[in-house]
């Protein structure tokens, strides 16, 4: 019977425990509403300036740190095979650090704004744009003192780690190349690390997560004030994770279910303005016109909210401690600034906006021009509906009447060169054996599709030379990414003996992440056809002497970059574009083949994409830059 009544008494906290939160979170929210309610046409205003700022100093700073890093390097293009000599330069370190200071003062200034227009909402106040750009200013010169020099690390690395915590729509987030994330995904052990990692970092962010409007808000160094940030929040580190987590969920939640009814009712909507959106109805069509909606309202709405929830929480843990008085009066003075000096403001502004809008539209004419038409890849065949690298996927691929296939090559212990992803097949079979290490036919016991849905049974790994026959009678063009041992004997000879032998010399580019291997290639014969497969690159790449084309990740393709190489006769492929949501940007970039995992999904979307320049072709590729600044 005691027992009974103990487990009803645990129940009963713990019932009283999750609706005094909720309760809390309930006042959160309302608190939220009377934050905006006072500035809401004052925060919006000031974050459009700030994002139109960050799209134009992004693209201006980014291009002229790397025209500097080459000067200097004395390098004409920035590759993987010579990332070390060019960011390990003693002064590509200065550029870059120089750079780091920019983007974080980027990032302050608009932070900074944010949390004064939400402040003066704290004590029922009105600000201006003007006084928000002040306040910012202000702030912005604070960081610049030596022992705020800290901050640098907190704001480039930290905070764009932690993505669920978006604080500024300019903030330059850390994306991983996608081959990266997929060797997170692929390897057990790094996905455990990876998530592990990422766990113990936003733990110690919840611990200082108040730092940066304890930095704002009082006199002090950073130092100083992660120190009372993390007084503030002792004792409430897992109820304001619980908020924030919350509240990001809710969010996007009420993001989406927007993004959803403005596509859905884009009829209606375009009817209000009287007339049709040509360069919008274009591209309905796509998955990307949800994405690109949630995206742009993601970088607005996001770091505003999240903003003005870690006002509020900021001011209720100080108000409990009776630290008020430490919080600078000067903050919450609104300055009144005369009618001369505001239009000088304003006009700053504009002539700064202006100058950049002039400069992109120079720098970018030729977006005035129409794309060509984009191939469609099958990465590794069409491995969403068959076991990747096998012949199934390549008969699959050629049903969907795609022009371009991609395989993966490695060689046998007796010599046989096959298609395989992974240095092993243990991740397609369930037995861990090194091709390198065993022979053909020890490898073609163990079968590859049983754990796919269909008919994949009796289905083991393909050697190259079945793969560019089948291509052959096909007439299908193949990329062949040369992975290997590095004790392999023979390999380059052994693959282009077999793609000489099946007649496809013509019809294969041989591609590679390691430029050892391609030079290797060029030597052996400089006529077939290459690709450097990067995941960055920047620059004049047609002075690389052992490459014909560039294989570049998703995540890095440019307009500008791919204008470059067109100019120079080099061709443009992308790889792995899974999602439809940023087909119609590399499109509208004029990019020459798209590979993909999922070749049905992609090429409806290549299909539905507006392929006509000018205003429309402008319109995509700013949209989509808006959108990856809260990806």
């Amino acid at each position: 019977m005691e027992e009974k009544l103990s487990i009803r008494k645990l129940f009963n906290i713990f019932g009283r425990q999750i609706r005094t939160f909720f309760n809390e979170f309930g006042l959160l929210i309302r608190n939220l509403i009377l934050l905006f309610k006072f500035n809401l046409k004052e925060v919006f205003g000031f974050m459009m300036i700030c994002n139109a700022f960050s799209v134009m100093s992004t693209l201006i700073l980014k291009n002229a740190v790397f025209e500097l890093l080459m000067k200097v390097t004395g390098t004409t293009y920035i590759a993987p095979s010579n990332l070390k000599q060019v960011f390990l330069h003693p002064f590509s370190l200065i550029i870059l650090m120089i750079f780091s200071i920019c983007v974080m003062l980027i990032n302050f200034f608009e932070i900074a704004g944010l949390l004064h227009a939400f402040s003066m909402s704290q004590i029922g106040e009105n600000t201006t744009v003007v006084s928000m750009f002040s306040a910012g200013l202000r702030t912005c010169k604070k960081c610049l003192y030596p022992k705020n020099w800290l901050l640098i690390l907190f704001v480039i690395v930290l905070l764009p780690m932690a993505k669920f915590l978006p604080l500024s729509g300019t903030t330059l987030k850390l994306v991983f190349p996608g081959f990266v994330d997929q060797t997170i995904d692929y390897t057990n052990s790094l996905k455990i690390l990876y998530r592990v990692g990422y766990f113990l970092l936003i733990c110690f962010l919840t611990v200082y997560i108040f730092s940066i409007n304890a930095f704002v808000l009082q006199r002090r160094n950073f130092i100083r004030s992660c120190r009372q940030a993390r007084l503030v929040a002792k004792g409430n580190y897992t109820k304001t994770l619980l908020h924030m987590i919350l509240l990001t969920i809710l969010l996007n939640l009420v993001i989406n279910s927007i993004a959803s009814m403005i596509t859905i009712n884009a009829e209606e909507v375009k009817t209000v303005f009287q007339g049709d959106f040509g360069i919008v109805s274009k591209s309905e069509g796509l998955g990307m016109s949800i994405y690109v909606i949630r995206q742009i309202l993601k970088s607005f709405i996001s770091p505003a909210v999240n903003n003005a929830a870690l006002t509020v929480l900021f001011f209720k843990y100080i108000d409990e401690r009776n630290m008020l008085p430490t919080i600078s009066r000067d903050f919450f003075v609104e300055r009144k600034v005369s009618r001369r000096m505001s239009i000088l403001a304003w006009g700053i502004v504009a002539s700064v906006l202006v100058s950049g809008i002039a400069f992109l539209c120079v720098k970018y004419s030729f977006l005035a021009e129409d794309v060509g038409p984009v191939l469609v890849c099958a990465h590794r065949g069409d491995n969403v509906n068959a076991p990747e690298n096998t012949m199934p996927a390549f008969e699959l691929a050629e049903s969907e009447n795609l022009e371009w296939i991609e395989l993966d090559v490695w060689q046998t212990s007796d010599g046989v060169i096959v298609c395989s992803h992974d240095s092993g097949i243990g991740r397609v079979t369930g037995f861990k054996l090194s091709i390198h290490d065993n022979t053909y036919e020890e490898l073609t016991r163990h079968e590859m599709g049983d754990w796919m849905p269909g008919n994949f049974e009796h289905v083991t790994i393909p050697k190259l030379e079945e793969a560019l026959t089948f291509a052959k009678e096909n007439n299908l063009h193949v990329q062949v990414e040369l992975k290997g041992d590095r004790n392999d004997i023979g390999f380059e000879q052994n693959v282009l003996d077999i793609i000489n032998k099946t007649g496809m010399h013509d019809e294969v580019m041989v591609i590679s992440q390691d430029a050892k291997r391609l030079m290797k290639v060029n030597d052996i014969d400089p006529t077939i056809t290459k690709a450097y497969c990067m995941f960055f690159a920047y620059g004049n790449l047609n002075d690389i002497g052992y490459t014909d084309n560039i294989s570049i990740e998703e995540n890095n393709v440019t307009p500008e970059l791919v204008k470059r190489m067109h100019d120079n006769g080099i061709k443009v492929f992308c790889w792995t574009v899974d999602l439809d949501d940023t087909v119609q940007y590399l499109v509208s970039c004029d990019v020459d083949v798209i590979g993909t995992d999922n070749p049905l999904l992609i090429s409806a979307a290549v299909e539905k994409a507006d392929y006509s320049g000018g205003m429309s072709r402008v319109f995509h590729i700013v949209m989509h830059t808006i959108a990856r600044m809260d990806k």
